[in-house]
C-alpha cells in the first residue's frame, strides 16, 4: 500500500496530464464522428421560422436509456414551413447520437403532438413516423407549448 502512496505522490502530474488527454481525445473522436454522421441543419431564413425556442428540454422514447438519458434545458425546438428540427446545442450535440436528441421531423409525417403532465412537469408528446414508416415519440418540454402548436396548426390544449 505504501508503495501506492509513493507512485502516485511521484506521478501525479502525469497521471492527471493522461486522464486529461483521455478526455479530451475522446471528445474530439466524438465530435469527429458526429461531423461525419449527424443531421444536418441547413441555415434557414426568418421569414420560414414558424416557431423557435431554445433552452428547451426533452427526451426520446426510443429505449429505456435515451427516456433517462434526456436533455435539460439545451434543446433547440423550431418549427420552420416544412420541418420540426430538435436538436442540443454544442457542445451537448456531440453527444446526441446516443440520446437519439436530433431530428428533423417532416411536418407531414407528425401523427400527433398531446400535452400531458407527469408530477411536476407539462410536457408535450410528439409522435411521427419515419421515411421508412417506423413509429418514434418524443417528450418536449416547452415554455411555450400553445405557440408550438399553434405553429403547427394544431389548436392549443392545455393539461
Amino acid at each position: 500500500m505504501q508503495n501506492l502512496h509513493e507512485f502516485l505522490q511521484h506521478n501525479f502530474i502525469w497521471l492527471f496530464l493522461l486522464s486529461v488527454l483521455w478526455v479530451v481525445v475522446g471528445f474530439g473522436w466524438r465530435y469527429f464522428r458526429h461531423k461525419r454522421t449527424g443531421v444536418i441543419f441547413p441555415r434557414v431564413s426568418p421569414e420560414h421560422i414558424q416557431f423557435e425556442e431554445r433552452a428547451s428540454s426533452g427526451c426520446s422514447h426510443k429505449t429505456m436509456f435515451t427516456r433517462l438519458g434526456g436533455a435539460r434545458n439545451c434543446l433547440q425546438v423550431t418549427v420552420t414551413d416544412a420541418e420540426v428540427w430538435i436538436r442540443p446545442f454544442f457542445p451537448f450535440s456531440v453527444l446526441a447520437q446516443q440520446f437519439d436528441l436530433e431530428h428533423r421531423i417532416p411536418r407531414a409525417s407528425i401523427t400527433s403532438v398531446q400535452p400531458t403532465q407527469s408530477a411536476f412537469v407539462r410536457s408535450l408528446l410528439l409522435d411521427y413516423r419515419d421515411e421508412r414508416g417506423q413509429s418514434h415519440r418524443l417528450s418536449l418540454v416547452l415554455r411555450k407549448p400553445g405557440e408550438f402548436m399553434r405553429a403547427l396548426g394544431l389548436p392549443s390544449q392545455t393539461v
